[in-house]
């Protein structure tokens, strides 16, 4: 694909990632973005507040990864190329077409959490206001960091959470960061829909 056409395409998924999460949800009252499901699991907020922790630690390393393209001075490419281990973890992560009889989006493959990442592990809940505004200045930096992407070779390689072990080009990693917040999106929205529903 177009190395420009992928970038607008990672910056439409961002700036469909603000719409719902500082729109949608931030006119949704605290009380049901907190209530979590009776059968167990997150909560909406707890979804956004795993989605800012994971994406924190892979900001580091991509934010890591653009500095080495920028100071070897990888300039971009015409067509990006993504890579075949990049895909299918993109494809196993990312959340399932909606039905077209409505409804929920299938979420294909479940792995556990691990511990610093799982919100139901902290002993307090985290407020829903602090939440939602780490998530707005991510954000923000995603975007500015998207940016300097336009400026290097998006087959420049990011460590990954196995760090040196598992390497990814950066437009996987993006592709990776956005399927992952899609897909917890996608939880949210169902929590959501249950603490509707239980009134």
């Amino acid at each position: 694909m177009r190395t420009a056409d992928a970038l607008a395409g990672l910056h439409a998924d961002l700036e469909r990632h603000r719409e719902v999460t500082l729109q949608d949800w931030r006119a949704e009252p605290d009380a049901l973005l907190e209530r979590r499901p009776s059968t167990g699991g997150w909560s909406a907020a707890d979804c956004l507040e795993h989605i800012g922790r994971a994406n924190d630690m892979y900001l580091r390393h991509m934010e890591r990864a653009v500095e080495r393209a920028e100071q070897q001075r990888r300039g971009p490419v015409d067509e990006y190329h993504p890579g075949a281990l990049g895909r299918r973890i993109c494809a196993a992560l990312a959340p399932g077409a909606r039905p077209q009889r409505g409804g929920p989006r299938r979420i294909r493959f479940k792995g556990p959490t691990l511990r610093g990442y799982d919100p139901l592990r902290d002993p307090e809940q985290i407020p829903v206001a602090a939440t939602l505004q780490r998530y707005k200045a991510q954000l923000d930096r995603m975007l500015r960091l998207l940016e300097r992407c336009e400026g290097i070779d998006l087959h420049a390689r990011s460590n990954t959470l196995l760090g040196p072990l598992l390497r990814l080009r950066m437009g996987d990693m993006w592709s990776y960061l956005v399927a992952h917040t899609d897909r917890h999106l996608e939880q949210g929205r169902r929590a959501l829909e249950m603490a509707r529903d239980a009134g």
